[in-house]
């Protein structure tokens, strides 16, 4: 039996030794990474990738027609994914989309004149073609349509989806991208911190952690936080985080709108919310550390069974966590954006003034009048 003394050039993982040699790569997945990292790849990205190692393995190993890669705002979902797939796939972008089918056609590079369906089925139906849907939440509904009866006439053909909620389509798996490890997400925020002020000195490695777990080491926040050490030290960077979405509004000019600051991140998931899972949102924002089914229907003043079927769909659509045992969890940054609309609500305020509408909040109701 092979001893396990030899270290994977890729994730460090050990790897299997024969008595003649040690495996260079701990598996097939970290030889293809490998693969991809020499220099004559194409170029699919212009910023480098951090972390995420076990997560491509596991990818890797999905054997699957229809794979979604779901989890909450600026998790990464998409650079996951590019980093997966590599430049092998047809990479659809449905931001800004509305017919997903005319999107798909137009990335295979096929005329519409007739209908989009039967050209797609007609263009796919003998090739091997990896499709990715890349933001599929706000089109969700037409992507199931779709992908359904083009799955079925196209035996050759895989779907990669992003998304922040299933698809809901036979045969799909779901992968939940997950926030970084605590190491990778030091490790993205020192990266990016360096690249907007060259030679900068972090400091202390401890306070970074803490202030990228204050940040639920999403790499969206923990991105824009980083384009704040030219102004601010990490210590009064990480004492402001109360603040946080008045302060993460720096995103790449590039990017989709929604992406420019976290306040537009999750407000994009919000605003796709029915009105009753809005309100349950903005009510269980007052509940920091977590809560049970009891205290969500307290603090939502409805019946038990359609708090639940709002919780429900407040998980299914990455704004929530069921952590077992009856309790459910929310992203501090979720919560807090959560706050700052049940305090426009509450206060009567305009939206866009964040730090009265927090106030009005922590004060609580005003007292009613004595007649």
């Amino acid at each position: 039996m092979a001893d396990l003394v030899g270290t994977c050039a890729i994730c460090g993982t050990a790897t299997a030794t024969s008595r003649r040699r040690h495996a260079r790569y701990c598996s097939n997945a970290c030889r293809q990474r490998a693969y991809r990292q020499r220099v004559h790849e194409p170029v699919t990205a212009l910023d480098s990738f951090i972390g995420r190692d076990a997560e491509l393995v596991r990818l890797d190993r999905i054997n699957t027609r229809v794979l979604t890669l779901v989890g909450p705002a600026g998790v990464g979902k998409s650079r996951l994914l590019r980093e997966f797939a590599g430049d092998g796939a047809t990479w659809v972008e449905l931001d800004e989309a509305e017919d997903v089918a005319r999107a798909c056609a137009e990335a295979l590079g096929e005329q519409t004149a007739e209908p989009v369906l039967s050209t797609l089925v007609r263009a796919l139906a003998t090739r091997s073609t990896v499709l990715v849907l890349d933001n599929c939440e706000h089109v969700a509904r037409e992507c199931a349509a779709l992908l359904e009866p083009l799955l079925l006439g196209c035996p050759g053909l895989t779907v990669i989806a992003t998304s922040r909620e299933p698809l809901r389509v036979p045969g799909e798996v779901l992968f939940a991208v997950q926030p970084l490890s605590s190491t990778d997400a030091v490790d993205l925020f020192t990266d990016r911190a360096r690249a907007n002020q060259v030679g900068l000195r972090l400091g202390d490695r401890n306070v970074i952690a803490a202030l990228c777990t204050r940040l639920d080491r999403l790499p969206l926040a923990i991105e824009l936080a980083a384009r704040l050490v030219t102004v601010l030290p990490v210590q009064e960077l990480l004492a402001r985080l109360d603040d946080r979405l008045e302060l993460l509004n720096r995103g790449n000019r590039t990017a989709a709108v929604r992406h420019q600051s976290l306040r537009a991140a999750i407000g994009w998931s919000y605003d796709r919310l029915s009105a009753d899972e809005q309100h349950v949102l903005r009510c269980i924002s007052q509940t920091p550390g977590g809560f049970g089914l009891d205290g969500a229907v307290q603090a939502c003043d409805l019946p038990s069974d359609r708090v639940l079927v709002l919780l429900s769909a407040l998980v299914a659509k990455s704004l929530l966590t069921f952590t077992g045992a009856g309790r459910f969890e929310q992203l501090e940054s979720v919560r807090l954006y959560g706050r700052e609309r049940l305090a426009e609500q509450f206060a009567g305020d305009t939206p866009g003034t964040p730090t009265a509408n927090l106030r009005a909040v922590r004060r609580g109701p005003a007292p009613a009048a004595n007649h």
